[in-house]
């Protein structure tokens, strides 16, 4: 009986752990809402496609930007029409205890605002920018998971115009 309520616990604890593994980020949230949507595209980015942008691109790159982006598990693009800023904020506000605000910034032209979501052990496992363009009135949201250290979110934070 015991050795039976051992091996139920055990797979239970494995069932858990894959389900906390494989949760969706931000992005696949926000598409399930707007999966009907035709104003609403995604485009995923696989980690060997950003190896070889990495590799291909030949501009000059701050020092240790690659590593930071091999460090990445996967990036997903969405774009849409402004009008959707505010349903992404929303979602990203109704899941406070999971992702938190980290900096935002605001010109004349363009906004946008930085999330976070971290791992048990507080180390960043995912990145959420949104960014709207008012003039051309469109939103895009970028969506990284994997290994996000701080100097690449300072090198991200420090490239916008940020009100603190």
């Amino acid at each position: 009986m015991n050795r039976r309520l051992l091996l139920l616990l055990m797979g239970i604890v494995l069932r858990v752990a894959t389900f906390a593994q494989h949760a969706p980020d931000f992005a696949q949230k926000f598409m399930s809402i707007c999966k009907n949507d035709t104003a609403v595209s995604c485009v995923t980015v696989s980690p060997k496609m950003m190896e070889q942008l990495v590799r291909n691109h030949t501009v000059d790159r701050p020092e240790g930007i690659e590593q930071a982006i091999a460090k990445l598990r996967s990036a997903r693009i969405i774009t849409a029409t402004a009008d959707y800023y505010h349903k992404a904020e929303d979602l990203l506000n109704k899941n406070r205890r999971r992702f938190r605000a980290e900096r935002d910034y605001r010109t004349d032209e363009e906004h946008g605002a930085f999330f976070t979501r971290k791992n048990r052990k507080g180390e960043t496992v995912e990145l959420i920018m949104l960014h709207e363009d008012c003039e051309r009135n469109r939103l895009t949201i970028i969506n990284l998971t994997g290994d996000i250290d701080e100097e690449f979110l300072c090198f991200l934070y420090n490239n916008k115009t940020f009100k603190n």
